[in-house]
């Protein structure tokens, strides 16, 4: 490490005036809905610190009010902190505020709080979406009772349900992340309720309500033909200026209203999975006011979520074109918000692997930030940080990405001390972030230090807040043993980390199974894998069956996400266990990651089929063992059908495929003492593919075996080079089994001492 990161790293862990006039306003906590829908009132918050960027700070008052000296009618905030409360709105330090005769609210929360209220949504919303999914699976099944639907049609939109299942899950976050930063003291009635059917899966009623304001398109066009006339009185502007600006408040409060409703259609349809709905509404919302970076930005980042990346770039340089437009008129009140839009676009190119125009614009986005930090002193050292450790994560190589990190420490030194719960955090993610760079580069000691310092960090955070930081200690543990472990350090010092890491995820997710669950499977998984590689075969056992434990846990409420990793672990679990000998446990997860894989093979046919025939496969392969004859000639024979189905489509990858699944038929024959049957499965799988050698083998024995001796010396004389230890094991294997004729013993021996050159 370079001696600027090594001083940084010791600081952090050691731990002419204008005429003004006075802007009053409160600090509160938000408003929050409880299980019925009624709000529970925001608290007023004393002893908060709140500053104007160029004034004094003022600190509220026992009743959370306060009086600001601003400079002009716009105004920034510098800052806004009270001891263990963060700003609900993580952007209130950026925004461009208007004097006004209304109080400034200035909205307040608890992190734990918070962080309750986003899981408690996400809870709610979850179970929304997975009541949509049986209510849809219910429909479909009803229409195939009533041979309404063909069962192919039917697995065809099964399919198509899960897909967009799938997707959907992935929009949820975004919207719990939204409705937790809701402050219901500041909607009205009606916003309020429809937020709360929302939540609660009331879609219905959520819809009802939304339609009852009247026809989205009317209202609009009522907004268009008022703003028509609001462009007429402007030639008399003049005279009617202050009429004017009323009407046009209250145009844009109602072009805000529309575009909340807009916005709360869209997020009830994605819960019902009406994607067209959904976007029609998203879309509608941001041709309200083409000049909202934000709502474009939304826009963009839905259909970047949903795989439309062609929709996701035009809404995304719709936002960035506004955010231009918006600095041109009024620089120093938009360029915080040019900078969050490349911000924020940036982080959709990296998620799309467009590196090099990421890092253009996170580059974009840093110089403004420093230029508003060097106008404001501080107020955007945070967003800096950030952007430098976004730039760093995007290289590889320790030249690259360290001197960025080093940066962003450095922003961390400066104010760990007045704001340990909004920077500690931010350094602990530095220090890991390095961890993994100088581990990925084989710099196992510093990257040993790394993870250290972000342990040493969290571990204090989680001795006063262990419900928002234990998992940040579990997983730097995790991070820290699989270090160790790949740098070959003793399983002493490996041990206790991970035995620390499960027993932190393993509450967490008695408490939270849909949250830490998953991330309990990931520590499952690492540990068996190294248990096995160090030789601890029965801990490494241990571990697999907690994982597989764990996914038939996730499975049974998540059965689409999680079904598929089931079958997965069990199959990989099963081939290990069959390789150990241990065959009546093999057998038994062969037997369950079977069944699921028959189930999914008929809802996603060319997703599944191809593992579902090397599963086949090996079962049969393990009954042939235990001579299980019938059994394992029923699974050879699925095989075969799946690959030749397989093989129509894609005849280049699969028919290799179909020759194996003949020579293991060929093979099962002989098994048998089926000779002829064993000729015909070769020679068909030979036409399939010529050059699956172990086929010739099956061919040879079975023409011995039936005493064709010349045809059979024929293939052994062919390919005694490349096979003869082969033809061998062969021999001395159906010898072993009593598979070779007695009357054909002595020209078994013959070929035996041939091949042998005796």
């Amino acid at each position: 490490m370079n001696r600027l990161l090594c001083t940084i790293l010791t600081a952090l862990l050691a731990t002419g005036a204008i005429m003004a006039q006075n802007q009053s306003g409160y600090v509160k906590t938000k408003g929050r809905l409880n299980a019925q829908g009624a709000v529970i009132a925001g608290k007023r918050l004393p002893g908060a610190t709140i500053q104007v960027r160029g004034r004094n700070a003022v600190v509220s008052n026992a009743n959370g009010d306060f009086s600001l000296a601003i400079p002009s009618r716009k105004y920034y905030l510098q800052k806004v902190s009270k001891n263990g409360y963060a700003l609900i709105d993580p952007d209130a330090l950026f925004k461009i505020y208007s004097y006004s005769t209304n109080p400034l609210v200035i909205v307040m929360g608890q992190p734990e709080q918070q962080r309750e209220d986003k899981l408690a949504a996400e809870k709610k919303l979850r179970r929304s979406l997975q009541r949509q999914l049986e209510a849809k699976e219910e429909a479909l099944e009803e229409l195939r009772h009533q041979n309404k639907m063909t069962q192919d049609a039917y697995n065809k939109a099964l399919e198509a349900l899960y897909q967009e299942q799938d997707k959907n899950g992935g929009l949820i976050g975004k919207m719990a992340e939204h409705y937790a930063l809701v402050d219901y003291d500041q909607l009205d009635d009606f916003n309020r309720e429809v937020c709360a059917c929302i939540l609660n899966g009331e879609l219905v009623k959520a819809d009802s309500l939304l339609r009852s304001k009247g026809d989205l398109d009317q209202r609009l066009a009522r907004v268009r033909e008022q703003e028509e006339a609001q462009a007429a009185e402007r030639v008399e502007l003049s005279r009617r200026q202050h009429n004017l600006e009323l009407s046009i408040a209250g145009t844009q409060a109602e072009k805000e209203d529309i575009a909340l409703d807009c916005f709360n259609f869209y997020q009830k349809f994605i819960i019902e999975c009406q994607h067209d709905s959904a976007s029609h509404y998203i879309e509608k919302r941001a041709a309200i006011d083409p000049h909202n970076s934000r709502w474009q930005l939304d826009a963009g980042s839905y259909f970047q979520k949903r795989g439309l990346l062609h929709k996701a770039k035009y809404y995304n340089d719709l936002a960035l074109q506004a955010a231009r437009q918006q600095v041109q008129a009024d620089p120093q009140a938009h360029l915080a918000t040019l900078a969050m839009t490349l911000d924020n676009i940036a982080l959709m190119y990296q998620e799309q692997d467009r590196t090099a125009e990421a890092e253009d614009l996170l580059t974009d986005a840093l110089e403004i930030y420093r230029r508003l930090d060097s106008e404001n002193p501080d107020a955007f050292d945070l967003k800096v940080a950030s952007v430098l450790n976004k730039l760093a994560l995007l290289h590889s190589s320790i030249g690259q990405s360290e001197p960025l990190y080093a940066s962003a420490l450095e922003i961390c030194q400066r104010h760990m001390q007045d704001d340990v719960a909004g920077y500690a955090p931010f350094a602990a993610q530095i220090f890991n972030n390095l961890g993994a760079l100088y581990d990925a580069n084989q710099y196992a000691e510093s990257g040993e230090q790394m993870y250290n310092n972000a342990l040493d960090i969290y571990r204090r955070l989680a001795a006063n807040d262990p419900d928002a930081y234990s998992a940040d200690v579990a997983s730097t543990l995790n991070n820290l043993s699989t270090l160790y472990h790949r740098y070959g350090f003793n399983v002493a010092q490996v041990e206790p980390l991970q035995q620390e890491a499960l027993q932190i995820y393993r509450r967490l997710a008695a408490d939270n199974p849909p949250l830490y669950k998953p991330k309990l499977a990931a520590l499952l998984s690492n540990r068996a894998s190294q248990c096995y590689s160090n030789g601890c075969g029965n801990e490494g056992e241990l571990a697999y069956d907690e994982l597989l434990d764990t996914y038939r846990a996730l499975a049974q409420d998540d059965p689409f996400a999680y079904r598929p990793r089931l079958a997965s672990a069990l199959y990989e679990q099963g081939i290990r266990l069959y390789q150990e000998g241990n065959t009546g446990k093999s057998e038994k997860l062969f037997t369950e990651a079977l069944g699921i894989y028959r189930e999914l093979a008929s809802i996603a046919p060319s997703t599944y089929k191809p593992d579902l025939a090397r599963l086949l496969r090996n079962v049969a392969t393990l009954l042939d063992k235990r001579q299980s004859w019938d059994e394992s000639e029923r699974l050879y024979l699925e095989e075969l059908t799946i690959n030749k189905e397989l093989a129509q489509g894609n005849p280049g990858r699969y028919m290799t495929d179909v020759a194996r699944s003949y020579g293991n038929l060929s093979n099962h024959a002989l098994l048998m003492k089926q000779f002829d049957m064993a000729l015909d499965y070769g020679h068909q799988g030979l036409a399939c593919d010529s050059t699956r050698l172990f086929i010739q083998a099956n061919l040879a024995a079975a023409h011995l075996f039936k005493g064709e001796y010349d045809l059979a010396e024929v293939i052994y004389r062919q390919y005694r080079q490349r096979l003869r230890d082969t033809f061998l094991d062969d021999l001395e294997q159906f010898g072993r089994m009593g598979i070779i004729p007695k009357e054909r013993e002595p020209d078994v021996e013959r070929i035996r001492r041939f091949l042998l050159g005796q």
